[in-house]
């Protein structure tokens, strides 16, 4: 009988547009984030970056330095006359140079910026060390490179892009599938408790069957789009074909699917005991509140800690229940905790599944039924115990 309900239940979401448009939208979003770490890190070409330099006659002194080569640019002298304000109102140069001052059509490339000065300021050192009778071979000496290497234990500037991408895919697909198909069991529960649907079924299954069938027929579906988002992720990363992906982003995958299980175990029976305590469609919108401010707070929590640290409040959120489906994925594929703190934070999720599970549970039965002005939340666990 569980697994009937569960047919049903699946069949009849999976046929709607909302859930396909969804599906298809989710996918396309995770590629296309995916393939933007390219530009976080520098895409895949170590070719230099082409740009036009406009040069003023008082700035012709610096042709040749500018042109030197270089791994950062490729530059195209272009001489215009005193003005040359048309050649970069038309997009002909990226800047004009006078010798003195940089003139940006609009926001500086910070690049070529700190590029230009620095090309400037070394001709300027070696005109006036010249002047001082330094020659090559001395300031060679003097300016030779100091051989200073760099390690760094979180990865490279390449690899943290990556895990700062990866943790907030991970972050944002677990908050939205969370939210989502919580709303979808809880709509679906209101509907039949509005049209007295559940009354029939009522009349031969019994609450917890219903629920179970329920939780068990959506989350299966809501594990099968998730199952393509991850398709969709692991497109976009192939695409990324020369940088090395962390080992803490391959290991977070297999931590979403686990804790978006446990989390849909426990959000769904949360979702669906606020849906059974109202009987009208637009009194949801505030019901749902308890369940999705926690969702919210782990969220928000995720988002602030981009590109920081590892926090107390970012540990602590990763082993509470409410908030670790959300936090846990980004916290393991943004700063890869130890073993054991994951472990024990899936550990604790999993035990609360069955214990939500069951007070949810007697709040569905016991409101199932009450149909007319919204139950408040807390009377409702009050009175779980009725049958």
């Amino acid at each position: 009988m569980i697994w009937t309900i569960a047919k049903r239940e699946i069949v009849s979401r999976a046929r709607t547009k909302p859930f396909q448009i969804l599906t298809f939208l989710l996918f396309a979003g995770v590629v296309a984030a995916s393939v933007a770490i390219s530009l976080l890190t520098g895409g895949d070409s170590d070719e230099p970056t082409e740009v036009a330099i406009g040069l003023k006659p008082a700035g012709a002194e610096f042709a040749d330095v500018l042109t030197a080569p270089n791994d950062e640019f490729d530059v195209t002298i272009a001489m215009v006359d005193d003005d040359g304000r048309s050649e970069l109102l038309g997009g002909n140069v990226d800047v004009l140079f006078d010798g003195e001052t940089l003139i940006w059509e609009g926001f500086p490339q910070s690049d070529l910026d700190v590029f230009i000065r620095n090309s400037v300021q070394q001709a300027k050192f070696i005109e006036r060390a010249g002047d001082l009778g330094l020659g090559p071979g001395e300031l060679g000496t003097l300016f030779a490179d100091v051989p200073i290497e760099e390690e760094r234990l979180d990865g490279s500037e390449d690899q943290q892009g990556i895990r700062i991408a990866a943790a907030m895919v991970s972050t944002v697909a677990t908050f939205i599938m969370l939210q989502v198909w919580g709303a979808f069991l809880m709509m679906g529960v209101v509907e039949e408790k509005s049209s007295r649907v559940v009354e029939v079924l009522l009349s031969h299954i019994s609450a917890r069957t219903l629920l179970t069938g329920k939780v068990l027929g959506l989350g299966l579906l809501a594990l099968s789009q998730l199952l393509i988002l991850v398709a969709g992720l692991a497109i976009g990363l192939s695409l990324v074909r020369d940088i090395a992906i962390p080992d803490g982003v391959w290991g977070s995958v297999p931590l979403l699917l686990i804790t978006f299980i446990l989390g849909y175990g426990f959000y769904a029976a949360l979702f669906a005991a606020v849906g059974s305590t109202v009987s009208r469609q637009e009194d949801a919108q505030t019901a749902q509140l308890p369940a999705i401010l926690p969702l919210l707070l782990g969220y928000g929590i995720a988002a602030a800690s981009v590109g920081g640290s590892d926090t107390l409040v970012v540990k602590i959120a990763s082993f509470v229940p409410f908030t670790s489906p959300v936090v846990l994925p980004f916290r393991a594929a943004m700063f890869n905790p130890p073993l054991w703190q994951i472990i024990l934070s899936l550990a604790i999720l999993a035990g609360s599944v069955p214990i939500m599970l069951k007070l949810a549970g007697a709040i569905y039965r016991t409101s199932l039924l009450k149909v007319g002005t919204r139950i408040p939340l807390l009377e409702a666990f009050r009175n779980r115990a009725e049958t």
